[in-house]
């Protein structure tokens, strides 16, 4: 009988490939790594956003743009979208905050937006802060060690993972690029995928917040 892979290494080599398939890539910093198995293992192909039942949000305490101590605790009593992305994205992480923006003011609901990074090698504060200013949206900035940053990835199950450096020390990135929904209360409401249409996020965030 052949040999056949297990199946949590098919989601995994799946999940990778997707990844690679966005072109999320950076400039010169020293690689981080931090793989691990998505908290919501769907089957491929599946867009379920809902976490049945919801479950308390995990901890995330990190610095912010403005060099101060964060704590996700801090937003209790408004929706919060949580993103893991870094700021010389070309792509995934600028079109993700842009449909956040979108479907908030669309929405009408005061909800928060937290962006994570994933590269603190190279995203200070100061660097965050000039990222999110772009966006004009009073988006909220995370950075920290590369210690913090990956264990915050971690007990959000998000994965990222820094390909080889070029000659001129560009190297690729590929992450997680889902957003999360935390409501008012601090319970993870929902994963949204990459892509989702303003309309569906939109329908998300009135869902939370009972709207």
């Amino acid at each position: 009988m052949p040999y056949r892979l297990p199946f949590s290494m098919l989601v995994a080599i799946a999940l990778l490939t997707s990844l690679l398939a966005t072109g999320c890539a950076s400039v010169p910093a020293v690689p981080s790594v931090q793989m691990v198995p998505n908290r919501t293992p769907p089957p491929i192909g599946v867009r379920d956003t809902v976490y049945n039942p919801p479950r308390p949000a995990p901890a995330l305490r990190l610095t912010d743009q403005d060099g101060k101590p964060f704590a996700l605790t801090s937003l209790r009593g408004s929706p919060v979208f949580v993103y893991f992305g870094y700021t010389h994205c070309p792509d995934v992480c600028p079109t993700t905050l842009a449909d956040l923006r979108a479907a908030i003011s669309a929405a009408g609901i005061d909800a928060k937006v937290v962006f994570v990074t994933i590269d603190p090698a190279r995203d200070t504060p100061a660097k965050v802060k000039q990222y999110l200013d772009f966006y004009a949206a009073g988006f909220i900035g995370l950075s920290g060690s590369d210690a913090d940053i990956a264990t915050a990835a971690k007990d959000w199950a998000v994965g990222y993972l820094a390909g080889p450096a070029d000659s001129n020390g560009n190297y690729p990135m590929t992450h997680t690029t889902e957003s999360y929904l935390v409501d008012g209360a601090g319970l993870l409401r929902n994963h949204i995928f990459f892509g989702a249409p303003t309309s569906l996020i939109v329908s998300i965030l009135r869902t939370a917040t009972g709207a």
